[in-house]
């Protein structure tokens, strides 16, 4: 939990800003994303065309022009403005959030999920913090913007999609492959970074997202002889014994540690003694130092590091037989796999060889789910980087954005697979959320009591704000 010294000292920091908690704007941000929390887009089945007609209806009422909503299928709406720049030259800038949330069970939370309550430090609701919870602020500074009398140099494009929970494909994907003319620009700013680092009592480390680990999601399936629940059959011809085996080694089994250029990017930049950075360059000393650090400081550094050196195997799914008096004939195992630039599913299927041995391994059929997506990633090395480090020291004076490649994956792959230059980078600070740790705010996404702090709200405006106007 932040100190009260680092509060009392963010609070100072907060007042100096254009849009502190309780102007206008804010209030008005904080009831447009109530407004949208309370709008369910749960995906499946999404139905974010209800969400797109919102903003729509928004964006019209402030003067906007050039506003389509796109539908790659019914009820799978996504909604582009383009806002004409007056010099056709000057480089284009794309505001990228989803209108789609993740499921919540209610019997979990405090609140209802959808309630979009708004209390006196923080609205709540699926979507809060992702991703409805980014798009209220690139949505917020281009009206205020708007409403100032400002023109963008270069194009600037709002664009609120889809299905990003389940992949993308609906969404950003669809646009890419069929209107890309219509979300064609130089920059995409999005999710996926921004957070500020949870190292040291005065820590000024915020993450930019400069790239995301692939997508291969794999299904295992195991043939074993089926028939009658009163028949004893060997362990190795019942499929589901022989599965709870498939799923014991890949437990078990750690993939290898591999530093990549974009881990040293990493350790030139985040603020941590010569001897730590050496630790998170060194495939040997890591895991241990990680758990050691992770008793010292009661933070899940693991959770944040690992990832970034190593591919990640993780089950998700079980699925065998279909009656209790019935021994089924197949059992089948689906594991999320987030993979490394440069992996692919041959590195998958190197590791199952290796995880099972040649017996077991024998004994599974490796049925990928697609799509596959490949990693994707772009240097820290731009002018666009620096301009975000620029005005985050006017924010925060000392900021320092840390270039990191993204455990998860988000749309800003599609844009950086056509060449586009991507950052995942919109600031949010754990100090201040009171009383949650770092731990606790980085759960919240896809968990119960997902909920932004009106702080962080204001600070995403303001930065939206600063990086449009400077851009």
């Amino acid at each position: 939990m932040p100190s009260k010294e680092i509060i009392e000292k963010s609070e100072k920091e907060l007042f100096k800003l254009m849009f502190p908690v309780g102007s206008p704007v804010v209030k008005e941000a904080c009831e447009i994303l109530s407004d949208l929390i309370k709008i369910d887009t749960t995906n499946p089945p999404g139905n974010e065309i209800v969400a797109a007609e919102y903003c729509k209806k928004l964006l019209e009422k402030e003067g906007f022009e050039n506003i389509e909503i796109i539908e790659s299928e019914p009820g799978r709406g996504s909604i582009i403005c383009r806002w004409k720049g007056s010099d056709p030259n000057a480089k284009s800038l794309l505001l990228l959030a989803h209108l789609d949330v993740v499921p919540a069970d209610p019997t979990n939370w405090e609140r209802d999920p959808f309630c979009g309550d708004i209390t006196d430090q923080y609205i709540w609701g699926r979507g809060a913090l992702d991703c409805k919870g980014i798009l209220v602020p690139e949505l917020m500074a281009a009206i205020y913007l708007k409403r100032e009398g400002y023109n963008p140099k270069g194009d600037l494009v709002l664009c609120f999609t889809a299905d990003e929970e389940a992949g993308g494909e609906l969404g950003v994907g669809y646009l890419i492959r069929n209107h890309f003319d219509k979300v064609n620009v130089d920059y995409v700013i999005n999710e996926g970074g921004g957070f500020l680092l949870p190292f040291g009592k005065d820590t000024r480390d915020y993450v930019a997202q400069i790239g995301e680990k692939g997508v291969a999601e794999t299904k295992i399936r195991v043939k074993g002889i089926g028939g009658h629940g009163a028949r004893q059959l060997k362990p190795d011809d019942n499929a589901i014994y022989v599965l709870s085996k498939v799923i014991q080694r890949i437990i078990e089994f750690q993939p290898p540690i591999e530093i990549q250029d974009s881990v040293k990017e990493t350790a030139e930049k985040i603020s941590l003694p010569g001897i730590a950075k050496k630790i998170l360059t060194s495939k040997r000393l890591i895991r241990p130092a990680l758990n050691l650090a992770e008793k010292l400081l009661k933070q899940p550094l693991s959770k944040l590091i690992i990832p970034l050196v190593s591919d990640i195997l993780n089950p998700t799914l079980l699925n065998a037989g279909k009656k209790v008096n019935v021994i089924p004939q197949y059992a089948e195992m689906t594991f999320d796999c987030r993979i490394l630039p440069g992996h692919d599913r041959e590195t998958i299927k190197g590791y199952l060889k290796k995880a099972l041995g040649k017996k077991l391994f024998n004994k599974i059929e490796i049925i990928p789910i697609e799509p596959t997506q490949l990693a994707t990633i772009n240097s820290s090395k731009d002018p666009f980087y620096d301009l975000i480090e620029e005005i985050m020291n006017e924010m925060h004076p000392g900021a320092k954005i840390v270039p990191m490649l993204s455990a998860g994956s988000c749309d800003t792959k599609f844009f950086r697979e056509k060449g586009v230059y991507c950052l995942g980078f919109i600031p949010l600070r754990y100090d201040f959320n009171p009383n949650m740790s770092f731990g606790e705010l980085v759960e919240m996404e896809h968990g119960a009591n997902e909920r932004i702090s009106i702080k962080n709200l204001s600070y995403g405006v303001e930065f939206l704000f600063r990086l449009i106007k400077r851009f």
